[in-house]
């Protein structure tokens, strides 16, 4: 892994696939991973990237491997003791350093064109990262309105946006209390990697959407991996050493304030230059991914402000391991 430092001490690890051979204009996809599934679960997109005429850049987001952990005093500001406002500005003080990774790697490998892409709770982190636009150098601003030209939420989880449950209700295994404590990750990684045919989602009902499949009605991404391998896509550490935060409920005001300023704030859209807003999702990807597709569409139809949405049919919220030629060409769709 390469790293990068953001200030003297903050680094970030990452993946880079390198540029394409034999191509000058090219795509670079950088993604920010999701909650316990780090940068390793997008090897297949790695590993295909050139072949396909894509550049694919991959950081691992503060407590996972290899990028630097909290400090003391930033999980301080998070834990459920802290006031709002102090988790808030910290919350998003984290976006202005994701910021600045996407700079440095710009400037230090010449990119030209950029699709800035967030995925499962990496969607949060998106909405911190693309709102730090307004607190970045006039310098730092001026670089990455050249470079990037499209930013893409993909699958983003309700519950990571402050979206309320629908009135069907909610459900996760990180907080059902019937599950042991100890056993809440391994049954949030088996529900996060079904597939769930939710019928009828064009009438955007919620009442038919698939909250568990019991028996899973297709085998779930991963099924077979050797367990060293997919070790290489999981850090099970993340979650307890801060990553868990984001969804409880003292976390609410600041998910909530990040995707108003990131989604929907015209001085945001403004700093980016107006660039293209989308978010992509597979039709199988789990209910609170569907449930917040809906109500973002919702939400950009009474703000105004264009957002475009895209479906992968089939897939599930691991497109980019079951059906990676699909995730590529969804991105490239959006710009």
């Amino acid at each position: 892994m390469l790293t990068t430092k953001v200030t003297d001490n903050i680094e970030f690890a990452y993946h880079d696939s390198g540029a394409p051979p034999n191509k000058e204009d090219y795509e670079t996809i950088i993604v920010i991973h999701g909650h316990t599934y780090h940068s390793g679960t997008f090897s297949p997109m790695l590993q295909a990237s050139s072949s396909l005429g894509y550049r694919v850049i991959l950081p691992n987001r503060r407590l996972y491997p290899g990028s630097t952990p909290y400090t003391k005093e930033e999980l301080a500001s998070f834990e459920p003791t802290a006031s709002p406002d102090a988790t808030t500005a910290e919350f998003l003080k984290q976006g202005e350093y994701l910021l600045l990774f996407v700079n440095n790697v710009i400037k230090e490998h010449g990119l030209k064109k950029v699709l800035l892409v967030g995925w499962s709770l990496g969607t949060a982190f998106l909405n911190i990262t693309v709102c730090a636009i307004t607190a970045v150098s006039e310098e730092v601003k001026a670089h990455l309105q050249g470079s990037v030209k499209a930013i893409i939420w993909w699958d983003p989880p309700s519950s990571t946006h402050g979206i309320p449950d629908p009135p069907s209700g909610g459900w996760l295994p990180l907080t059902d209390e019937t599950i042991p404590p100890e056993q809440r990750a391994q049954a949030f990684g088996m529900w996060l990697t079904e597939y769930y045919p939710h019928p009828n989602l064009e009438k955007k009902d919620c009442h038919t959407l698939i909250y568990k499949v019991t028996p899973p009605v297709k085998p779930a991404s991963f099924t077979g991996l050797p367990f060293e391998e997919l070790l290489t896509k999981i850090d099970l550490t993340a979650g307890v050493n801060g990553d868990n935060y984001i969804g409880y409920p003292h976390f609410l005001p600041a998910i909530t304030k990040a995707r108003e300023l990131a989604f929907f704030s015209p001085e945001v859209r403004k700093a980016w230059g107006n660039i293209p807003f989308s978010v992509i999702y597979g039709e199988e990807s789990p209910y609170n991914v569907q449930w917040a597709i809906w109500q973002l569409e919702a939400e950009a139809e009474k703000t105004g402000l264009p957002l475009k949405f895209k479906s992968m049919p089939g897939a599930n919220h691991f497109a980019m391991h079951d059906f990676t030629n699909l995730a590529f060409n969804t991105l490239h769709a959006c710009l």
